[in-house]
């Protein structure tokens, strides 16, 4: 029998994990909801098959939600809504777009960070230096 402390894991977290993330947060953060570390979040995923799996469904839940908060804003989303005194009222949503493509390229970095190809070929480099001509004599 393994010595060491007993796991807090539980089933139902896959689940959880799958709503929490599709509501935009990160998988780091459902150490919040578990009361654990994202240390012990990422040996789950080693460990519990299940949970791992979770965690990329989850991941496109929260890639989804991000895009979908980018694709209202950024058409300017207007709705109708009732504010406190129960007055209808037009709501216009705004993205602060650099915050929302920093997050992006951040939160979903395969997919949506500045790729930089450089091919390399075997040549042979010719230098050229130029400059004033020599006086002659």
């Amino acid at each position: 029998m393994p010595a060491g402390r007993p796991t807090s894991y539980d089933p139902k977290f896959c689940e959880m994990l799958i709503e929490h993330m599709a509501k935009g947060y990160s998988f780091e953060s459902f150490g919040s909801v578990t009361d654990t570390c994202k240390d012990t979040l990422y040996e789950w995923v080693k460990v519990h098959p299940q949970f791992s799996d979770a965690k990329k469904r989850a991941t496109e839940k929260s890639r989804y939600w991000w895009e979908s908060q980018g694709i209202d804003n950024i058409l300017n989303k207007k709705q109708m809504t009732k504010d406190w005194e129960g007055n209808t009222v037009l709501v216009e949503t705004s993205l602060n777009a650099a915050a929302w493509i920093f997050n992006m390229k951040n939160r979903f970095k395969e997919e949506w960070r500045d790729k930089q190809e450089i091919e390399t070929t075997p040549s042979t480099l010719t230098v050229t230096i130029s400059g004033p001509t020599p006086p002659s004599e």
